[in-house]
């Protein structure tokens, strides 16, 4: 929210961020040093951050501090962004974005969290165009190789200095939060991408367009299971370019009986968006596309027009389905229900078991979002829940980041969580980026992929492919031997060249690595060999690295000895158990940050009064909760 006032006489903008749209008939799709020159009251405003289009990354950012000492009302400030793009890419189909200091996802209660902007100015050199542009034509097909069929996928087209020219009208238009748009940001800080052009579109399998006459590089994607396509082209005045593309597979896992899922997806889905949304996940070789209705205490967004079989979209094996991101604070973690029947509107908001009961009971599973960074006190959330039987997964794999701590936690106390991946689209990256593989016997279909999922028959990665074996046993299997039994374990990690290289693998019984092995230069396969000796029952999991970023984790395998079925680590028992219980009682003493859930300037002023009104029903549950720690304490005690 932002607000017009008058400061000595000037109309200044007041507010946490703007956005500006540069007129297109003075800079648009360029690739220069633009000036800008900005000029703020010095009273209200401490810094800012500006960030802008670039012609060839994902939006870039600088943050700049103003000199504590100051002595004139009036600050200006000239930077210069390199490389200019100002294609219209960023949200709202705007250019340039100047926000205060303390507005980042990481809110900072301190900081200022307005600015007092009263003069903005863009500088550039105008160069006059060409009496006469040279253009000629690129007629593309894209084929599976395995088939001959048209197959949809991503695309680059880049010039030699990596810009992209704007895409066709063939151009699959993507919906990114309210923005309709052909071009979406490939991050380099997160995703496997060949070329130094930073944005890409997608395409059902051919694609028209006009281009400059000039030199191109082309990169055609497809998920990880196929080998990505580069090539250069020239395209000449008037002149037609034809090129085919046979896209092969580097693995085929449906083969194996592996299918991969995104849990974490948000798109707004009419009925009549399916077609394009469709195309755009299976260009990234989605097989099961979760789309996340997403609320917050005011509302909800991303709205999806059923749940249930009638909002299942189908393409052969790839699926479109409908799921919810709620309830989510920044107080107790965001959550993600999976598979129910309808939505399940949180009616009170911070009493979580309440939905997640709901969820169940509809034949859906239920988890949380973020673990792997532990984001928005996610563990909090888990400590209340997990105990109860409530929890069936959690997200450990996202935004590159493997975090595995909160989960290893949960499984040494016993607990079956499955671990997941997400990519949360639109928020942080490419749909599938991060991607959970699910082992399905027999003929795929979505509630197979779900069973499989409930059971633990997955792994999480953002690339190289895993395959354990322990005794006889696969992922989320359960293998029962006698004390002192010899376990034979043989696991292996495959990984597309084209994405990266494995530098490392190794074998985690009950948190600890037992087994590794590595290369230092990369390799596009890495296995290894183990055995040890079954003293008590465990937990065995598998996770792999890649050189540039790569990463992957399984689901365990289960090792029951002597037909004792909890395959905690007893020893840690105690101090884990001293660990959860001080997280809910630090949740049941706490009291909300009213700004640090993302849609702030909407839920602060309902986040207080719902809190103190569920708390008494929340200090209720945890006493449930922390009685059931006291038991399990007992148990492992007992044992």
């Amino acid at each position: 929210p932002g607000r017009v006032e008058q400061v000595e006489g000037r109309s200044c903008l007041v507010g946490p961020y703007f956005i500006f749209d540069i007129d297109d008939e003075f800079a648009f799709n360029i690739d220069e040093t633009v000036t800008v020159e900005l000029e703020f009251d010095r009273i209200a405003t401490d810094g800012f951050i500006i960030s802008y289009d670039h012609a060839v990354d994902a939006p870039v950012s600088k943050t700049i501090v103003f000199d504590p000492v100051w002595t004139s009302r009036w600050q200006r400030a000239s930077l210069q962004l390199d490389r200019a793009g100002f294609a219209n890419r960023r949200h709202g189909y705007t250019d340039l974005g100047v926000a205060a200091l303390g507005t980042g996802i990481n809110y900072d209660p301190h900081a200022d969290h307005e600015l007092v902007l009263c003069d903005i100015r863009i500088k550039r050199e105008r160069r006059n165009a060409p009496a006469v542009i040279a253009t000629g034509s690129l007629n593309l097909t894209i084929q599976d190789a395995d088939n001959g069929s048209l197959t949809p996928a991503r695309i680059g087209v880049y010039n030699d200095r990596g810009r992209m020219p704007v895409p066709g009208e063939q151009a699959i238009t993507v919906r990114r939060f309210n923005d309709r748009v052909k071009q979406v940001p490939v991050r380099s800080s997160y995703e496997f991408w060949p070329a130094a052009g930073r944005y890409a579109f997608y395409v059902d399998g051919m694609y028209q367009a006009q281009l400059l006459a000039d030199s191109y590089e082309l990169v055609v994607s497809k998920g990880p299971e196929y080998k990505i396509h580069r090539q250069n082209f020239e395209v000449g005045t008037d002149k037609e370019t034809e090129i085919n593309v046979q896209l092969e597979r580097w693995a085929d896992m449906p083969a194996s009986g592996w299918y991969s899922g995104d849990v974490h997806i948000h798109i707004e889905r009419p009925r009549d968006a399916n077609s394009a949304i469709s195309v755009q996940l299976r260009a990234e070789d989605l097989h099961v596309s979760n789309i996340l209705q997403m609320s917050n205490p005011a509302r909800f967004y991303f709205p999806q027009y059923a749940f249930g079989a009638e909002g299942q979209h189908a393409v052969g094996d790839y699926y479109l389905i409908s799921g919810q991101e709620s309830p989510r604070t920044a107080h107790r973690g965001h959550t993600i229900s999976l598979n129910a029947n309808r939505y399940h509107d949180p009616a009170e908001y911070f009493l979580y078991h309440r939905t997640a009961s709901a969820v169940r009971a509809d034949g859906g599973l239920f988890g949380y979002a973020h673990v792997m960074a532990d984001a928005f006190h996610a563990s909090w959330g888990l400590a209340l829940d997990v105990p109860m039987g409530l929890v069936n997964f959690v997200e450990v794999l996202q935004l590159s980041q493997l975090g595995t701590e909160i989960l290893y936690d949960l499984w040494n106390l016993g607990f079956k969580i499955v671990p997941v991946a997400g990519s949360d689209f639109p928020y942080i990256n490419l749909p599938g980026t991060e991607r959970s593989y699910v082992y399905i016997e027999g003929r795929f279909s979505p509630q197979a992929w779900f069973d499989g999922l409930e059971r633990g028959r997955t792994y999480v990665t953002n690339g190289p492919q895993l395959n354990l074996i322990v005794g006889s046993n696969s992922i989320g299997e359960t293998l029962n031997i006698v004390s002192g039994g010899i376990v034979a374990v043989e696991a292996e990690a495959a990984l597309n060249p084209d994405l990266d290289t494995l530098v490392r693998l190794e074998l985690v019984i009950h948190g600890e690595v037992v087994a590794t092995v590595g290369s230092q230069s990369g390799r596009e396969h890495l296995s290894l060999t183990h055995k040890f000796a079954a003293a008590e029952s465990c937990w065995v999991a598998l996770r792999a690295y890649g050189k540039n970023g790569a990463l992957a984790h399984s689901a365990p395998v289960y090792v029951v000895v002597d037909g004792v079925e909890d395959f905690w680590k007893r020893s840690a028992v105690p101090q884990l158990v001293e660990k959860y219980k001080a997280k809910i009682k630090a949740l049941t003493n706490s009291e909300p940050e009213l700004y640090q859930d993302l849609e702030k300037w909407e839920t602060a002023p309902l986040v207080g009064p719902a809190w103190q009104a569920q708390l008494p029903a929340l200090r209720a549950r945890a006493k449930v909760v922390l009685e059931r720690y006291n038991e399990l304490l007992e148990r492992a005690a007992g044992d």
